[in-house]
Order: structure tokens, then sequence, then C-alpha cells
């Protein structure tokens, strides 16, 4: 059996999801479409707006054979890093093909991947979005133009695959429909960004059904959750916290800390405060990672590297394609939460989904497996 990977939020399902699924099976005529998909905080330092659970549950009904969670402490990262420990997993996962939906596919990535983007001082550069620094590099150096948010992700997804010499053959799909921060639902109908989407439901239109498969249990869009829900708990933990104890939270730097302590008690909601810490130093990215290493405590010296499959579901053909290479897998397979692995491996995903589980009151890992479908 060959599989094709895709890397995905899908934050939450939604057509153009259902797409890109559709389009990855016929263009490679894969056995299996694996899908390795965030949990319950996100990239961009969010929280999912509905849990990983009904994310994944929503691409199994609609094309996905399997679902696998990238670790939280991969998944809320800078776009390189996020991109390399995805890239990771689908590989140890002997995924043939790699495809992801992006605006230009016709651009050579696997050729623009060869080219020095001398990375350290893009990461370390924060007065600009990493897509701005990418697109200054290679239009200084190859006169290519990459700045769509979906085509920096697919380079970086060129770049790790490149770099560890995997062999996993790039599928780009080109996006239908609305663009990646489309705000509204104005469009042909039927494919609108998740941007659009998420705000659709936090208003509670209607009219967001029009673009999400209509085997998307409505009931679950009641449970949706966003930053004002976790405001509190950030602030509880900013505010009883020193200043030596928020230095030492991962990617605490240039003297943020006083800036945190400082605006947590003018701030009346979190959309205030991230607009008080903001500087042209940062990006609301950047600010919104660190909100949430802050909330979930992570620290300077905390290993956060770790890879693993957790399996989080499958239908019938998944788990054939699991249970085929599973011997040549050799990343630990975790389908089933226990206490030693809630206080090793898996402590951050556990931690992270206790948190979450406050607000939407649904257990998140404890006694939780793979769904079925």
């Amino acid at each position: 059996m060959k599989a094709v990977g895709i890397i995905a939020e899908y934050n939450p399902f939604h057509n153009g999801h259902k797409y890109q699924i559709e389009q990855a099976r016929q263009a490679t005529n894969a056995d299996a479409v694996i899908v390795i998909m965030s949990g319950n905080w996100v990239q961009r330092g969010q929280p999912a707006i509905l849990d990983k659970w009904d994310r994944a549950q929503m691409a199994l009904e609609n094309g996905a054979d399997m679902v696998i969670e990238l670790p939280v402490q991969c998944a809320v990262q800078p776009v390189d890093i996020f991109a390399s420990h995805a890239v990771n997993i689908l590989a140890g996962l002997k995924c043939e093909w790699l495809s992801f939906g992006c605006e230009h596919p016709d651009i050579n990535f696997n050729e623009l991947a060869n080219v020095d983007l001398k990375e350290t001082k893009i990461v370390h550069d924060f007065t600009k979005s990493y897509a701005e620094l990418i697109r200054e590099a290679l239009i200084n150096t190859t006169e290519e133009d990459v700045s769509a948010p979906n085509d920096v992700l697919a380079l970086n997804y060129a770049i790790a695959n490149r770099k560890n010499d995997y062999q996993m053959k790039l599928v780009p799909i080109k996006r239908s429909g609305a663009n990646h921060h489309d705000r509204n639902l104005n469009n042909d109908g039927s494919i609108a960004s998740a941007s659009s989407i998420r705000l659709a439901i936090l208003n509670n239109s209607k009219e967001l059904f029009h673009y999400i498969p209509e085997s998307t249990d409505i009931e679950s869009f009641k449970n949706h959750v966003d930053w004002e829900n976790f405001w509190p708990l950030l602030k509880y933990k900013i505010e009883t916290s020193s200043i030596d104890e928020l230095n030492n939270i991962y990617q605490m730097t240039e003297g943020l800390e006083y800036r945190l302590k400082k605006y947590v008690y003018e701030a009346q909601s979190f959309d205030e405060f991230l607009r008080l810490v903001k500087s042209k130093r940062y990006t609301y990215a950047r600010l919104k990672r660190l909100f949430v290493y802050t909330l979930l405590n992570w620290h300077k010296n905390d290993d956060l590297c770790q890879e693993y499959i957790r399996v989080l579901g499958f239908n019938k053909n998944g788990r054939e394609y699991l249970n085929k290479i599973k011997k040549q897998i050799e990343m630990p397979i975790i389908t089933k939460i226990n206490k030693e692995l809630s206080e090793s491996e898996l402590n951050f995903d556990v931690v992270s989904g206790r948190i979450y589980e406050n607000i939407n009151h649904i257990p998140q890992d404890a006694g939780k497996i793979p769904l079925i479908y």
C-alpha cells in the first residue's frame, strides 16, 4: 500500500479541505490518505476553534483514511519548525507523497528548497513576518516571489523534505475559492477561508453551513472556543508569576516579561491585551505563540523536540495501512494514553488538553482511544 500525506490544522474543516483530499488522492492514486493535524493549539498561537476529536471526525468523514495528531510542542512553533516536525512524522509513516494546498502550484518548490535562506537570521528577526523575510531572501537570490501564506508553508515542507533527504514526492494542489486571510463568506458560495468560517462560528452565523461538508455535525459547533475564553486563565498565570518566572518561559525575550506584567492589569480582554503588548518588533503570531507558552508553562530548558505517532482516528483502510507498515516505523505509535505516557512523552499534549477541556468541558486525552470511522 502507498500513502499520500497531508499536513493540516482543519481549523475548522471545510469544503476546501475536502477538495484538497480528493485532489491529492486523484493526483497520486494513493491507497491511503494520511493527515497529520495540529491538536487543540495551532501553529499561529491560537486555541483550535473546535477540539481535535471533532476535527479528526470531520476529516475521516470526508476522505482521510487516518488522522495523526502533531504533538503540541511541534505544532505551536514558527513555520519552519512546525513544517520540519510534521514532515518528519509523515516520512516516518512511510508516505510516498506529500500533498499541500498552495496559491501557486507552478512554483518549483524542490528547486527553491536548495536556496540558502540563512534561517538563523530569519528566525531571530521579529520585526517582520516570516513570510516577508522568506520573500525578501528569495527575491534577492532567485527573483522568485514566494509570499502567499500557503506558498511559504509549501516551501518549508520542501526544505524539510530535502534537508533530511526524504524521498517524498511533492504534490501541490491549487487553492480553490477564497484567499487564506479572507474574513467574509462572500465568494463562490461553496469554499470560504478558515478565517471567515471561524468568524461566522463566533457570530453564530447560519451562512457558514454552505461552506462545510453536509456530513458535519452541527451540534459540535456549540463547543467552539477562542482566546477570549482562555483570557482569565492567561491573566491569572501572568499575575501570579514573578518576573523571573516569566523570564524563564520558552521564547520570552527582550524584556517582554515586563510588558506582560505592565499591560495585564490594564487590559479588559484578550484582544486589548494583545494590542497593548504589540510593538513593531513582534508580529501578532509571535506574541500569540508566546501567550500559549506562558499559559501552558513551557520553559526555556524544556525538551520540545519529541516526535511520536499519536493516532486520533482511522477507517478500515487507514488501519490496514498502519498494520502493514508498523514494523518499519521507528517512532513510538500511541493509540491510548496511560499514566506513564501522561507523565513522560505525552506530558505536553496531556497538559495542554486539560487546559483546553477547562473551557469546552469535554475530556481530551484520559481514557480516549482512536476514532473508528
